[in-house]
């Protein structure tokens, strides 16, 4: 029987209280919760956040049907969890008068530099286009810790997420060719490409995508299912199994920037408990030093590379021409200190500068060109919340810590805020982090042992 506040450490999965309801809830398991004031819309959000990365993990064959059909604009359908839940949100919370803060801080931010780009570019659409890149992170973060130390249910379906997603990049590489592979669809008049066909002969170098959209996808989600999973995964051997097997499923992607910000995330969650926090803490600054510093490290730099997809060739790319081009675009096109705007760069200019088009392939750079000096301030704030004491659960901290150093880290290379479930996963940890600040003083009242769940609480 372990001590009231203390976990067991011998099993696999920490439930939320024993089924006979004698064992004492450790009160840090009790305040696994969202940052939304109602049980009910809670589960709604639960259940949306759990379908929209379910069909994020599926999205290949789910788009290769609509394709078949004609019908591929449906997938915007996805994006309706996202936007449905946070209407519902808003209105209830409208109706009782009791508007969450970051509803209206979220908006107003958005609707400034969303004016931005409109005055810089005249594009509403790419102002649009970027609301629907960032909301994900606003819808993360009212989820916060109910996603990042899951129950038991939806632990299970993550880790189903974490199964498939391993299991179809491992039939796409080593066993069969998808029907999908290769097509392109067109959405909202901008071409995209599924599972894409990168013609590289060698099949231990062939990216693959699996039953995701592209290779980056796997590489993305992989890594911090992976680190959610073990926050409920206490031995040892247990950890480093997962560990290994989530770092074959990103190997076999050939996307070496999320393996070289993986490794040391996964190298320090294999670190005893006490030390997790202080080396996350450490390793995200870092990460987040190194994506703000590259793009400025290796300007007139030239270096000799391979042409293989594990050579240097792809970081060449970036560093000799992509980067360069990004930063000229948003020094041609900035206004003053407010960069170009919101969708200032990447996808959004597939709306209004096709011509253009610079994926930014680094964190900073798209947040500068979406936010300008404001990107330097949101990312210290992020600092503050890293750095600051823990007042909460330190499994939950670890978490969201090593999501975001594994962001920071793959976002070097990679422009990750930008990618759906990544932004969704950056607003949770942000979320949790900040709710650590009253985990101390807020303690509901445990919910009795008896009570049986309803069917939309079971995720």
């Amino acid at each position: 029987m372990a001590q009231a506040g203390t976990f067991p450490q011998h099993a696999l999965y920490h439930p939320r209280g024993s089924p006979s309801g004698a064992e004492p809830v450790p009160p840090h398991e009790e305040l696994a919760r969202s940052n939304i004031d109602s049980p009910a819309l809670e589960r709604i959000f639960l259940l949306a956040g759990s379908l929209y990365l379910g069909i994020y993990a599926v999205e290949a064959p789910l788009r290769y049907l609509l394709f078949l059909a004609g019908k591929d604009s449906l997938i915007l359908l996805r994006d309706g969890l996202i936007f449905g839940s946070l209407a519902l949100l808003l209105c209830a919370q409208a109706l009782r008068l009791r508007l969450h803060p970051a509803f209206t801080l979220f908006g107003t931010l958005l609707a400034f530099h969303g004016l931005v780009l409109i005055g810089t570019m005249g594009s509403i659409a790419g102002a649009a286009y970027g609301v629907k890149v960032l909301v994900n992170l606003l819808f993360g973060y009212f989820l916060a810790a109910r996603l990042l130390q899951p129950s038991k249910r939806l632990f299970v379906f993550l880790a189903l997420i974490w199964i498939v997603t391993l299991i179809g990049g491992g039939l796409d590489k080593f066993v069969m060719t998808f029907p999908w592979t290769g097509i392109k669809t067109v959405v909202g008049g901008i071409d995209v490409d599924v599972s894409r066909d990168w013609d590289i002969a060698d099949p231990l170098s062939r990216r693959v995508a699996g039953f995701t959209r592209s290779s980056i996808c796997i590489a993305v989600l992989l890594p911090p299912l992976a680190i959610i999973l073990l926050s409920r995964v206490k031995r040892w051997l247990w950890r480093a199994a997962l560990i290994a097997m989530t770092m074959g499923g990103v190997a076999i992607t050939t996307q070496k920037g999320a393996l070289a910000a993986f490794a040391p995330v996964a190298l320090i969650l294999l670190f005893p408990e006490g030390r997790r926090l202080f080396w996350l803490r450490l390793c995200c600054i870092g990460f987040l030093i190194l994506a703000v510093s590259l793009p400025f490290l290796v300007m007139d730099l030239h270096m000799s590379h391979g042409y293989g997809v594990f050579s240097a060739a792809s970081f060449y790319i970036r560093m000799a021409y992509s980067w360069p081009a990004a930063w000229q675009w948003i020094d041609h096109h900035q206004m003053l200190v407010f960069g170009v705007g919101l969708g200032g760069i990447g996808g959004a200019q597939r709306l209004f500068a096709p011509d253009n088009f610079n994926p930014a392939d680094n964190m900073f750079i798209l947040l500068y060109a979406y936010f300008g000096v404001f990107a330097i301030v949101y990312l210290l704030a992020i600092v503050y919340l890293v750095l600051r004491p823990n007042a909460g659960s330190t499994d939950r901290a670890v978490t969201a810590i090593g999501i975001l150093a594994f962001s920071f880290g793959y976002g070097a290379v990679l422009s990750m805020i930008e990618d759906q479930a990544a932004a969704l996963l950056i607003g949770a940890a942000v979320g949790a982090l900040m709710r650590e600040s009253t985990a101390a003083v807020e303690v509901p009242a445990r919910r009795p042992s008896f009570a049986m769940p309803s069917a939309a609480s079971r995720f």
